[in-house]
């Protein structure tokens, strides 16, 4: 498949796309991936919930190694470190934020914080304690959850209308349904075994940014 490589000075601010890693602990081919996958994504998680706190720093570094800019690496954890020169964000869920006090560390002190909310009321509660965007599903039926019906695009768009802040969808994730979730209000997409599973991960990344390419004039 041809296509033509898009900056990401060219889509970040519109609508994102992360790639969560795997949690399988393989460092070395999430690396040798995420080098392949970077032209078309905006933001790389490490979301390896076997290692210690030390251990994500080390990934983090090695993305750094192969060119992934700080600013790019997200580390899901419970920490809320000021920012720095190793990675731009963290991701929580809801036992950190409920026990986070916003008055620990000013917004503009603090990295990036993001947090996977499953309702309307953990996305107002996650909005007020501070966080500047929410992972919201699972949206569509996923592998990773084949016992837990999907959440389904009217929750999202409920989601989206309810706070200020950006959501993204996660869940089954699919080029195909790129435009349905913007539709619903999302500003973004998180997708895990649709990009690390695939044969091809770069090809995986790029078809959905293509497809969300597609859909930019829904945001006009």
């Amino acid at each position: 498949m041809k296509s033509t490589v898009i900056s990401h000075e060219s889509v970040h601010g519109s609508f994102e796309l992360h790639v969560v890693s795997t949690g399988t602990g393989d460092q070395a081919s999430f690396v040798k991936a995420a080098k392949n996958v970077l032209p078309w994504v905006d933001y790389i998680h490490i979301r390896e919930k076997q290692l210690t706190w030390q251990d994500k720093i080390g990934w983090a570094e090695s993305l750094r190694s192969i060119g992934v800019p700080s600013c790019r690496i997200v580390i899901n954890s419970s920490e809320l470190p000021s920012k720095n020169d190793i990675y731009g964000g963290v991701h929580w869920g809801q036992e950190a934020i409920r026990n986070y006090n916003p008055a620990v560390i000013s917004k503009t002190q603090r990295l990036r914080l993001g947090v996977s909310v499953h309702s309307i009321d953990e996305a107002k509660i996650a909005e007020e304690r501070g966080a500047d965007y929410l992972f919201f599903g699972h949206v569509y039926s996923t592998n990773s959850k084949p016992d837990l019906e999907p959440r389904g695009l009217y929750a999202l768009a409920e989601v989206c209308s309810g706070v200020s802040i950006p959501v993204m969808a996660i869940g089954g994730i699919e080029p195909e349904n790129i435009h349905a979730i913007r539709s619903a209000g999302a500003q973004g997409v998180a997708v895990i075994s649709n990009v690390w599973a695939s044969d091809s991960p770069d090809r995986a990344a790029a078809s959905l940014r293509q497809a969300i390419v597609a859909t930019e004039s829904l945001s006009r």
